[in-house]
């Protein structure tokens, strides 16, 4: 990386509000790219072409200004980057007073260099980052050996191994992920990584997770998995979870959901031909007829608890039970009856 006109100016007008001497910084031809004086701008810099063939401060004095061209008298250094010449910082005025200015400019520069280099590599391991995120998480066309080995090779980091992935639905995931950068850099992610506009996807090893709400923010949970195939298995499931149970602020878990996963991948075919009669009974139902059958399925069928619950009568129950046996044809105290019953309740969102 060398100064450039446009980084070297933006550096001069940051510089100049400090330093009241003139300023020229010059690329590693000897050409002022950036000036406190504009008229100064593309002339060739004697001082600085001293010191792109020494690689060593050139100070210039009324005795020996007539040895260079195109120079006043000051102070000249090199800049450096990554141990390669990138231009040089020339500051008009009496040598012993400008130095010590001179050395601060020539930090400046050095340290914005630095930190663009930085800049644009953490920029360009985040491309690499996401396009192999769009790959891996690709609906059909997955080459699992070749993301393997451009895991290792190219974004350098060691693949074959469990992962969990955690999936947060959010407005903002550009922020979400820098946020959850430091939070979860304890776990030693394998990636966070903004997805698709709305989401952030977490790759963590698997390991006990506590995994925080986040206000306005839908987070589900993958079990662990092996590898590529285990990362996209752990997805696939986190996501799953925020469609069937996600609530903003909450944190859902694919391990928690086995019952609603397996009715949810029902063959909406069969679904439709079994369900459809009960469907419409079920609709036709007073709302405490519904609120009593979800209580009974969410206290495992358990009569007192569920009575307890709703803070109703044992009695009153049993006899919801009946007229709702009675309606609908089934009864959800038969075992499988009530996982029709269930199953409808989970898909209908009734």
């Amino acid at each position: 990386m060398e100064l450039t006109e446009k980084l070297g100016q933006e550096i001069i007008r940051r510089l100049s509000k400090y330093i009241d001497v003139p300023i020229n910084l010059m690329n590693p031809h000897g050409k002022i790219v950036a000036s406190t004086d504009p008229s100064r701008l593309h002339q060739l810099h004697g001082g600085a072409k001293a010191v792109i063939q020494s690689q060593q401060p050139n100070i210039i004095t009324n005795g020996n200004a007539d040895d260079f061209s195109n120079v006043k008298p000051g102070v000249n250094l090199p800049i450096f980057h990554h141990g390669e010449l990138a231009g040089v910082v020339g500051l008009t005025g009496k040598p012993d007073d400008v130095m010590q200015a001179a050395r601060m400019t020539q930090g400046s520069v050095e340290i914005t260099l630095d930190q663009m280099r930085l800049q644009k590599e953490a920029f360009f391991q985040e491309r690499q980052w996401n396009h192999w995120l769009q790959r891996l998480l690709h609906p059909t066309d997955v080459d699992t050996k070749e993301l393997a080995r451009e895991a290792v090779y190219t974004l350098q980091v060691e693949i074959h191994k469990p992962w969990q992935v955690v999936v947060y639905q959010t407005s903002q995931p550009y922020e979400l992920a820098e946020r959850l950068r430091s939070s979860l850099e304890p776990f030693d992610p394998l990636f966070i990584l903004p997805y698709e506009n709305h989401s952030v996807v977490a790759a963590l090893p698997d390991q006990p997770l506590t995994i925080e709400g986040e206000e306005e923010v839908v987070i589900g949970i993958g079990e662990p998995g092996y590898s590529i195939s285990g990362l996209r298995q752990s997805y696939h499931q986190a996501s799953e979870a925020i469609d069937l149970a996600g609530i903003p602020g909450e944190v859902v878990s694919s391990a928690s959901l086995k019952t609603e996963r397996l009715i949810n991948h029902i063959d909406p075919a069969v679904y439709e031909e079994i369900s459809g009669t009960y469907r419409q009974l079920l609709r036709e139902l007073d709302a405490s007829y519904i609120e009593t059958l979800q209580s009974f399925f969410d206290n495992n069928l358990k009569m007192n608890v569920t009575a307890s619950d709703l803070h109703i009568h044992r009695n009153t129950l049993i006899y919801r039970l009946d007229q709702l046996s009675k309606k609908t044809g089934l009864d959800p105290r038969r075992f499988q009856d009530a996982i029709i019953l269930k199953t409808i309740l989970l898909k209908e969102s009734l």
